[in-house]
């Protein structure tokens, strides 16, 4: 036998190479499901809350109407999402005696960092083009995604939406569906594939909960779904993407720090009409 040639395994078979290891997790699926459910907790909680104040303060004559204005405000608390995120996740890492950094996968120079953001942003071109064209079939040629529309705030608000809140998301929800979620259902269902597939549907479905928009006297559904399709794309691309750039998170989170943080520069600085 040579010093090249492995021994073979028990029982005759051949030896094989390392499975892609998953990320070490103590906890399980019941951890996952909290997890998300303080996310959606959180986005209706603050939302209804703040309408519930609108009402109570005079400032919207009804439950509709304070709804949707309390929705204008969905870029600012959304940072309250995001710290109640971190504050779920830092309980489970504490609890299983991980560290945050453990979440966002192996070791990544800074020049991978940016080569790797680089070809995220090129992979979610399909996605963008596709959420163009859904918003152009649903609200009209040239329309503004109503998310972005209602989007009305004062000039301190617009700082903290572009400065502070883009930040706060990519700390918060990738490490959450992809450095804690995803791992937990994959060491549940014991299938990648069927792990991926759910936290894409359920990140997706999350973001049906922010805003809420009431429309002809209750709930405005047809915006609910096409806020659910139109992030679908993205959130498949990445999710793939997390995997192929060996569970590498940076990368993505660099990605989508520039797609959000842009977002709302262009809103603050009226560019998006």
């Amino acid at each position: 036998m040579t010093a090249t040639t492995p021994p073979p395994a028990a029982g005759g078979r051949p030896a094989v190479g390392p499975r892609p290891a998953v990320p070490a997790t103590a906890g399980g699926a019941g951890d996952a499901a909290l997890l998300v459910a303080t996310r959606v907790g959180l986005w209706l909680g603050v939302q209804l809350g703040l309408a519930g104040l609108l009402l109570l303060i005079g400032e919207a004559a009804s439950g509709g109407q304070a709804l949707n204005q309390a929705a204008g405000w969905w870029m600012v608390y959304a940072a309250l999402v995001d710290l109640g995120t971190l504050g779920v996740i830092s309980w489970l890492l504490g609890r299983e005696g991980g560290s945050y950094r453990d979440l966002l996968g192996p070791p990544t120079a800074a020049w991978a960092v940016a080569v790797g953001a680089l070809a995220v942003l090129a992979a979610s071109v399909p996605a963008v083009v596709f959420s163009g064209e859904l918003t152009s079939a649903v609200y009209g040629q040239g329309a503004i995604a109503p998310m972005f529309a209602i989007v009305e705030l004062p000039p301190w608000a617009s700082v903290v939406s572009v400065a502070v809140v883009p930040l706060l998301a990519e700390l918060a929800e990738p490490v959450a569906y992809l450095g804690v979620v995803l791992p937990r259902l994959e060491r549940r269902l014991g299938r990648p594939w069927l792990a991926a597939a759910i936290v894409v549907a359920v990140w997706a479905a999350e973001h049906a909960c922010f805003p809420l928009l009431a429309s002809g006297g209750g709930l405005d559904w047809e915006f609910a779904a096409y806020r659910v399709g139109s992030v679908l794309p993205y959130l498949a691309i990445w999710t793939s993407l997390y995997y192929a750039l060996g569970r590498r998170l940076l990368p993505i989170m660099a990605a989508r720090w520039v797609f959000n943080a842009g977002t709302a520069l262009a809103l603050a600085l009226g560019l998006v009409q």
